[in-house]
């Protein structure tokens, strides 16, 4: 975040520029099919979006948990066993807060905020190099998540004939490779950074810095913590996919949790391209790619449209929510 603050401002201005450049033509594609700004929003069945409402504070709680299964021990070890885990005041405001700030950043940039907001913490162990090598971890098991509830999704699921599903099929394999790539990468730090950085030619500082990080990570490689790491990762996504699946119903969609599995893939995937702030833009065309492969053109245009601007505003509205106590813990601290 303060390196963002600090670039110059030609650099800072090229970054919303392509953001906004981005996000207006992704925009603009997705206006093809749905409205991007229904004229009402029929909810047939409210109830399940107040359920669906209610399940954004255990999605969030999940979500900022995760790290500390990665960073506790190295919080005990620094402290020689007097701090036993990394304060929840930070563990939750940083990722409360860097949540929002993800959003609302361009070209993904605020993908930093937590690992800078975690090294400012103070913590004993836990700078920013130790801080980031965990948030790569996080979003390497995310990545292969969301791989898995798309393939899962397809093979179970019933696309409507002449849908992409195919290419959509064919698009999670591979980005399935490249997170299992960066897994295996991972995993090989953890287990022998001395090793790697003979071989690449490492030495001095960067040495230093590759023994450093795989020691950050190899907290992971003990059932006690890679186990538990696992689990919250995969309840998350689970009501992830739950509260997509009741938007789904309370605009009167009749899909499964298959096809809400696929939906939600779908989204993960294409917020990772440079869409615009808040993830305009980007967020449309994934909800919008993944709708497409249940239901026809009427459908798409009617309560799909709704679907994705009720999902849209539910993401943006709980982010900034949840940023507020996340900045107050933090501001205490």
């Amino acid at each position: 975040m303060s390196e963002y603050a600090h670039r110059p401002p030609r650099r800072r201005w090229s970054a919303w520029i392509a953001a906004l450049s981005g996000g207006a033509l992704l925009l603009w594609l997705a206006s093809a099919k749905i409205s991007l700004l229904p004229a009402a929003l029929p909810l047939p069945r409210p109830e399940l979006l107040a359920a669906a409402v209610a399940l954004h504070g255990p999605y969030a709680a999940l979500r900022a948990l995760r790290l500390r299964f990665v960073l506790d021990p190295l919080v005990c070890r620094a402290s020689d066993g007097r701090q036993r885990r990394l304060p929840p005041r930070l563990l939750y405001g940083s990722g409360w807060l860097s949540f929002l700030v993800v959003m609302l950043l361009p070209l993904r940039l605020g993908e930093l905020s937590r690992p800078l907001l975690l090294a400012r913490g103070g913590a004993p162990g836990v700078g920013l190099a130790e801080a980031a090598i965990a948030a790569v971890a996080e979003r390497a098991i995310d990545g292969l998540m969301v791989v898995g509830l798309l393939l899962g999704g397809l093979a179970l699921a019933a696309p409507v004939e002449g849908s992409a599903a195919a290419p959509v099929q064919a698009l999670g394999q591979a980005t399935g490779a490249l997170f299992m790539a960066v897994l295996v990468a991972l995993a090989l730090v953890a287990a022998a950074p001395r090793s790697i950085a003979r071989r690449v030619g490492l030495v001095g500082r960067w040495s230093a810095l590759l023994v450093r990080l795989g020691a950050a990570l190899r907290p992971l490689a003990a059932p006690a913590r890679g186990i538990p790491f696992v689990a919250v990762t995969i309840l998350y996504w689970a009501i992830t996919t739950l509260q997509l699946w009741l938007v789904l119903g309370a605009v009167g969609l009749g899909l499964g949790p298959a096809e809400a599995a696929v939906v939600v893939a779908a989204i993960g995937l294409s917020i990772q391209l440079p869409g615009g702030p808040a993830q305009v833009g980007s967020f449309q065309v994934g909800a919008l790619a993944g709708l497409a492969l249940f239901l026809d053109e009427g459908a798409l245009a009617g309560p799909g449209s709704a679907f994705i601007a009720l999902m849209y505003l539910l993401a943006l509205a709980g982010a900034l929510l949840l940023a507020i106590p996340g900045a107050l813990w933090l501001r205490r601290r």
